[in-house]
């Protein structure tokens, strides 16, 4: 590395690291990740408290079933509902008369404002035909706890199941143990060994793939801005007279990607510390995703890569416009393959081995996020990855290229903003 280079990148690093905005996002970027990490794990685990409910049986027939049945319903070995019982028939002869729709209007009324104030979380609707039709309804102020009502909805199945089995004759309990559900664990393998998942690497995975995402994007806008900054200020002016347009594009970016570099060390290893603890001693605690090096790896490597890519074409932009606002133009077209990647993402995360995840992890722009997903969801073969790492380098030579003669030309053009017709002059020409 030439002295002039050198210069370059030197003050491109240290005029970043030494910001408070780069100490506190390397400080607490660890510590959301490890939050994001474990507080998802924690509160799937403790669950939120039981929801007070209660029925509402217009048919007189159910509703201390129903009651005893969600009393007993239990959530990853914790009740789920608290049951605040209503009035129950008086003799088994009363048990079979309908509730009359006045009482049964009352009752409702009473429950809905005991819902309204607070009291109640919400109440079960059964209507008088529950057991043959096998419809119910709900009522309450949240409906979006979707675990404990998925929870409901199999308890009270259950009793209306078993009521039709006893009315048909058969005996409830024994066939209830005879049609027993299946209770499917996953286990995720790898050379690690196994560990039991219940979603934790999904939730990793989007997590890691958002960070690579943000920080491609972040850190790219930080070399376009400063472009235009140095532009629009005449810095770099002074800067050209005694180092050429070519050194100062390759010190910007390896000055800007060694700070980025910096704060993805610092998150890995945090990474990595994290996953030995939830190995350790808490393994029992959190149902934590594997993070093997290769991951961890992967997570710089492509950050880096995606940032040289895009930071490349940031630059050229940044010094073929005046300000920022006429950068947003030109900025959207160079950001369709990485938002293409994301749209693309839950097809890869569903089948990473299919024929279209393996093809876009294979395009430049959308391979630093959709090649490192499949390695975090499905470790594709070596030869994939290392020809999408190939394919990623070639395009940022080329992209390189192109971006190095429009800077050449942009650095030291002011006034109207050119169009993309006058850029490819500017390469063809440059």
């Amino acid at each position: 590395m030439s002295a002039k280079l050198w210069a370059v990148v030197r003050r491109e690093y240290l005029e970043r690291v030494r910001t408070k905005g780069f100490v506190i996002g390397t400080v607490l970027g660890p510590l959301l990740m490890g939050a994001m990490m474990i507080i998802p794990a924690f509160a799937a685990r403790a669950g939120g408290k039981p929801l007070k409910v209660a029925v509402l049986d217009r048919s007189g027939a159910l509703q201390p079933a129903v009651e005893a049945a969600l009393r007993e319903a239990l959530f990853d070995g914790k009740p789920r509902f608290e049951v605040q019982a209503g009035p129950a028939p008086a003799s088994a002869e009363a048990a079979a008369v309908p509730v009359g729709p006045a009482a049964a209007g009352a009752r409702e009324a009473a429950l809905k404002k005991s819902v309204l104030e607070g009291n109640l979380d919400g109440y079960v609707d059964l209507p008088g035909d529950a057991v043959t039709s096998g419809n119910a309804s709900y009522y309450g102020r949240n409906v979006s706890n979707r675990i404990d009502l998925r929870t409901m909805e199999r308890t009270v199945s259950d009793v209306l199941v078993s009521r039709r089995l006893a009315d048909a004759g058969l005996d409830p309990a024994k066939v209830k143990t005879l049609t027993k559900e299946l209770d499917l664990k996953t286990i995720r393998l790898s050379e690690g060994g196994e560990r039991e998942d219940r979603g934790a690497a999904l939730i990793f995975s989007l997590i890691l793939l958002m960070i690579l995402y943000a920080s491609i994007l972040m850190w790219g806008q930080m070399v376009l801005t400063s472009v235009i900054e140095e532009k629009t200020s005449r810095v770099v002016e002074v800067m050209a007279a005694g180092v050429s347009s070519t050194t100062l594009l390759a010190g910007k970016l390896l000055g800007v990607g060694a700070a980025g570099l910096t704060q993805f060390l610092v998150w890995s290893l945090s990474l990595f510390g994290v996953s030995l603890a939830m190995a350790g001693p808490l393994a029992g605690s959190f149902p934590m995703p594997e993070i093997t090096p290769l991951m961890l790896v992967s997570f710089v490597l492509f950050f880096l890569l995606g940032f040289l890519f895009y930071a490349a074409l940031y630059a050229a932009i940044g010094s073929a416009v005046n300000t920022v606002q006429e950068a947003q133009s030109l900025a959207f077209p160079v950001m369709v393959p990485i938002i293409l990647a994301m749209v693309c993402f839950p097809a890869a995360l569903e089948a990473p081995d299919g024929a279209l995840a393996v093809t876009i992890s294979m395009i430049p722009g959308m391979s630093p996020l959709i090649m490192f997903l499949r390695i975090v969801v499905l470790t594709p073969p070596l030869w994939q990855i290392g020809l999408s790492i190939l394919l990623l380098v070639l395009g940022i030579v080329g992209v390189l290229w192109v971006a190095a003669r429009i800077y050449r030309v942009g650095i030291l053009m002011y006034g109207k903003k050119p169009t993309f017709p006058e850029l490819l002059k500017w390469v063809r020409h440059a």
